[in-house]
């Protein structure tokens, strides 16, 4: 039996919530990571049609003073000693353990995601301490800021490797947002209730969201054998056909093709599938993997 993240699509009265979890705004200090002015910010991140943002300054919580319709700001620190660590849902740094860092996260009702995996060199984070570590929700596997850094923003390699060990982790694309030109460059679709932090948390639990830089999901289906997808746009186009991948068992391509939408017959054998789809213009979208309860037990 499989475990579909995305059950909840079956709810209709649910909504897509574009969301950012890693900004840095409102320290205000030139040359500071944060020096924009939040208001600034956030008010960018809403004409871009976000409904939910996390304000995640480097070992610092800074409120933010005002309300804004139709965006939820989300309570977050970027635990800033090294390898970086996004938690969300909570006010406070302390300058303890990773370990300790994600339990108090946890049980102060968040969840933590890994940030850029492949920052400064392949393996910033240290892929046995990543399988050491426990009650993480997930990694960025797309992180464009490290692109103008050093190192690289994809971590599908990091992804794969601990859905291959067996380690139930979900995949986050964040903009790091730090300065203008990082606005909007990758972002995270949630299916959920509402975009109050307690909604987007219980789809984020169950994997209902993708990864995009620009491709949407148009629809999805599984019946528990076959998988079918279909991708879209975010804006009107008259472009139908995309390129898909089907992703298996550490990192190998199962299945590709190119068409409107597309199916894949899931052997029962295989420990996880998860999906990537390309449009013409090379933006792409990636699906949380449908997992295989032999191999995951905790679903």
């Amino acid at each position: 039996m499989f475990y579909n993240p995305y059950e909840l699509l079956k709810i209709q009265n649910y909504e897509w919530v574009k969301t950012n979890f890693h900004t840095h705004a409102g320290i205000c200090i030139k040359g500071d990571c944060g020096e924009l002015p939040m208001n600034e910010v956030i008010e960018a991140y809403k004409k871009a049609k976000y409904g939910a943002l996390a304000i995640s300054n480097h070992n610092k919580y800074i409120p933010q003073e005002n309300e804004y319709s139709g965006i939820n700001i989300l309570d977050a620190v970027e635990y800033s000693k090294h390898p970086h660590m996004l938690q969300i849902g909570v006010r406070d740094y302390e300058d303890i353990s990773h370990q300790d860092a994600i339990d108090h996260t946890v049980d102060k009702g968040g969840f933590v995601i890994l940030c850029h995996p492949n920052w400064i060199n392949k393996g910033y984070w240290d892929w046995d301490k990543l399988g050491q570590l426990d009650k993480y929700t997930g990694i960025e596997i797309l992180n464009p800021v490290i692109y103008t850094l050093k190192g690289s923003g994809l971590a599908l390699d990091t992804w794969d490797y601990l859905l291959s060990k067996g380690k139930k982790v979900f995949g986050f694309g964040n903009d790091d947002f730090h300065q203008w030109r990082d606005l909007e460059r990758s972002y995270n679709v949630i299916y959920a209730k509402s975009n109050s932090f307690q909604d987007i948390k219980e789809a984020v639990q169950k994997g209902c969201f993708y990864v995009s830089d620009g491709v949407a999901l148009s629809d999805f289906a599984f019946d528990g054998k076959t998988v079918t997808v279909k991708a879209g746009l975010f804006v009107e186009t008259y472009v139908e056909e995309y390129e898909y991948k089907f992703i298996g068992l550490n990192g190998i391509e199962l299945y590709k093709c190119q068409g409107k939408s597309a199916s894949f017959d899931i052997d029962i054998n295989e420990p996880y599938v998860r999906i990537e789809a390309t449009a013409e213009h090379g933006a792409k979208m990636y699906l949380q993997p449908l997992f295989n309860c032999r191999y995951f037990p905790r679903f």
